[in-house]
């Protein structure tokens, strides 16, 4: 927060100097004593004379025989002068002293509440930031100042599951009511949710970042924390999450490159391998001598692969649909999308599922996802990446994807 909330200030200083009555069963009356020096203050705040308030309504403390009202009174405007003289530790004083006055409008208690909880938090007292900001979302506050207050005085005293408690229910309250949720709540809300090891919380947290602010380092965010989760095992997950990478902007290292086309490679898609590393090289990724020597060995080995491999399809192709199972036509429509032939790869992938039995179903599904996205068909798309979800691992990773395929 960087602003103090003011109180109604003028409207509520003179009309308690005026003796408005706030009961219906008393009409209250500043004393005799006190009357002269709070009426110079009440004329010295309709002229902005702010010390002079001040210096009147302490005049008036020292007042010997005075009543409970006078006292709300020399409080109320010295709440209105300290708020205009930005002097916020006396304006919170001033506040604590009316707030739960039996003279004080209800009307205005969740006002003053939460310019507490605002001067709190400024002042590092979360503790208090949380209580006030609290109490004045009882006595009616639905701001959304007072709710982010108490989220993230939460998350500086190191109550994680509190503020992401806090945070949903604001994204919630806004997605509800048709709103974009702001940034700044929904980058708190992964903070909150990565502090407080939630991973369920902090990937819904970043892929609501996505959709609303697709920014470069939102989707960085949100593929390290599945990259975390994957090992260094599985590298047909990892395959899949470096071509997520690249397809959002993000493959930027030159070591990225080479590990890609290797494990592309390696699985038997040399036509995808050899657009990798061309890819690396037309934009000048290889700055050492021997890595420009290294990668170009292998970019001449995976030529010569994705050349036979390209000659075989037709065969490789023909070979599948005889097969059992349909993990070769999966793997021919694979090759087709890594040389380029999205429609064709979406035929073949179809072939394999219709004749089914397939050992790596999520990365079927995937695949196809990839190849009606690179069709334009959307929808298809959508729908096929949806359907890897029998493992954790790979229904978070096809999420990722689901987001891309609509934005």
């Amino acid at each position: 927060m960087t602003r103090i909330a003011k109180p109604m200030a003028a409207i509520l200083g003179v009309a308690l100097l005026l003796g408005a009555a706030v009961r219906a069963d008393e009409q209250p009356q500043v004393s005799r004593g006190t009357a002269k020096f709070l009426k110079a203050a009440q004329d010295a705040m309709q002229a902005k004379n702010w010390a002079e308030v001040i210096a009147k309504t302490k005049e008036a403390a020292q007042v010997g025989e005075r009543n409970p009202y006078d006292d709300f009174v020399i409080n109320s405007l010295q709440m209105v002068a300290y708020t205009n003289m930005q002097q916020y530790a006396e304006t919170a004083i001033a506040i604590e002293k009316v707030v739960d006055s039996p003279y004080q409008q209800a009307a205005n208690k969740p006002t003053l509440l939460r310019t507490l909880a605002s001067i709190d938090y400024q002042q590092k007292d979360y503790e208090g930031a949380i209580k006030y900001g609290q109490r004045a979302q009882a006595a009616g506050d639905t701001s959304e100042d007072t709710a982010l207050t108490i989220a993230q005085a939460n998350y500086l005293s190191n109550n994680f599951k509190e503020a992401l408690t806090s945070l949903d229910a604001m994204v919630a309250h806004d997605e509800q009511a048709g709103r974009k949720p702001k940034e700044q709540t929904l980058n708190l809300l992964w903070s909150s949710a990565i502090k407080a090891k939630d991973d369920a919380a902090a990937a819904r947290a970043v892929e609501k970042l996505i959709v609303s602010y697709p920014k470069p380092d939102y989707w960085a965010n949100a593929i390290v924390g599945v990259q975390q989760q994957l090992g260094s095992a599985d590298d047909r997950l990892k395959l899949m999450s470096f071509r997520l990478m690249r397809q959002v902007g993000l493959l930027k290292q030159p070591g990225h490159y080479t590990e890609m086309a290797q494990i592309a490679l390696d699985q038997g898609n040399p036509g995808e391998a050899q657009a990798i590393l061309e890819q690396a090289f037309g934009k000048n990724l290889f700055t050492e001598q021997r890595d420009k020597e290294r990668n170009q060995r292998l970019l001449d080995k995976i030529k010569a692969a994705a050349s036979r491999d390209r000659n075989e399809l037709p065969r490789s192709e023909k070979d599948a649909n005889a097969a059992p199972t349909g993990d070769a036509l999966v793997q021919v429509g694979a090759a087709y999308l890594g040389f380029g032939e999205a429609d064709k790869a979406v035929a073949a992938i179809n072939a394999g599922f219709a004749k089914g039995k397939l050992k790596y179903q999520d990365e079927a599904y995937m695949l196809l996802g990839m190849a009606y996205d690179r069709s334009k068909n959307t929808s298809e798309a959508v729908k096929a990446f949806s359907k890897a979800n029998s493992d954790p691992k790979y229904a978070r990773l096809a999420k990722l994807w689901v987001l891309n395929a609509k934005s």
